[in-house]
């Protein structure tokens, strides 16, 4: 991706044509086990889009869906969790989960990747077991750029050998698990951790770029290349990042009024903070509320 395009991290996903390529190779004279069968681009709009994963009599895959915009959700074991953009659903299949599109969210755009082969199953079934089945992926922007890379590669038929599939498959899978295991940029951590905290601290005022620049006694210009080469999304974007999801959090907890929690996480307009969530979250933070 250029720099221009971590300013938005989505904008080139949204630019990829609405399709679903198949990659199946008849002519493979050797097992792979790692290889990306399905992959698409998505917009769905009908609460006729339901996966159940618990069809034990289909073979074992591994399913990664990247939200874009609107709202999806996945009920887990544990309980239902809202898929948002920026979000990474990781399944296996079979499985427990069920994942959809509510009948409260008019929409749900996303990318997905459907992977075979006993490394791949395995793979995401490690994820599954000791990351989860959503993560967040402002801590992942090396697998982003990954997964427009094979996407972008796959739907313009330039991936046409299985070996060459097979390469992609495993560099994402092992992208994404450096990323999370502590080799990549994370939030807390690397040169951002004291930065990243006197956000949280102080999310209530309007903090400017130049300040968090300031913070890090670096010029304006070369902290926003610093933070979105190494965050993923410009120094902006990521401070609103931070004030939706904290609000998110003080809206399900049913503590405060919308207004009282757009003070909180300084937006003070309530007409430009409920826009911004809609857009977001495909819902309005009143509704959102009293889900």
């Amino acid at each position: 991706m250029r720099y221009t395009d971590l300013m938005n991290p989505d904008s080139k996903f949204r630019e990829l044509p609405f399709i679903r390529r198949s990659s199946r190779y008849s002519s493979r004279k050797f097992p792979l086990h790692a290889l990306t069968v399905l992959s698409g681009h998505s917009n769905e709009t009908s609460t006729a889009y339901y996966n159940d994963g618990k069809n034990w009599e289909v073979s074992s895959y591994g399913a990664w869906q990247y939200t874009l915009a609107g709202r999806g959700r996945i009920d887990l074991k544990d309980g239902s969790y809202d898929l948002l953009p920026g979000s990474l659903m990781i399944v296996s299949v079979p499985g427990s989960q069920v994942y959809y599109l509510p009948e409260d969210s008019p929409s749900w755009e996303f990318v997905f990747l459907t992977m075979i082969g006993r490394e791949a199953v395995r793979i995401t079934r490690r994820i599954e077991r000791h990351l989860g089945n959503v993560m967040d992926t402002a801590n992942t922007p090396q697998t982003l750029e990954v997964l427009y890379e094979i996407l972008d590669q796959l739907f313009s038929g330039a991936i046409n050998d299985p070996f060459v599939n097979s390469c992609y498959t495993y560099r994402i899978c092992m992208t994404l698990l450096k990323e999370l295991d502590g080799g990549g940029s994370a939030p807390g951590e690397g040169p951002f951790r004291e930065l990243i905290q006197f956000l949280k601290d102080n999310l209530s005022r309007d903090i400017s770029v130049e300040e968090m620049a300031k913070e890090m006694n670096l010029s304006r210009s070369y902290f926003t290349r610093l933070f979105s080469r190494e965050m993923g999304r410009s120094p902006h974007n990521y401070l609103e990042d931070l004030r939706l999801k904290t609000a998110m959090g003080l809206l399900y907890q049913e503590q405060k009024s919308v207004k009282e929690t757009a003070a909180l996480c300084g937006i003070y307009d309530v007409n430009y903070f409920c826009r911004l969530f809609k857009k977001r979250y495909g819902l309005s933070p009143g509704k959102y509320k009293k889900q």
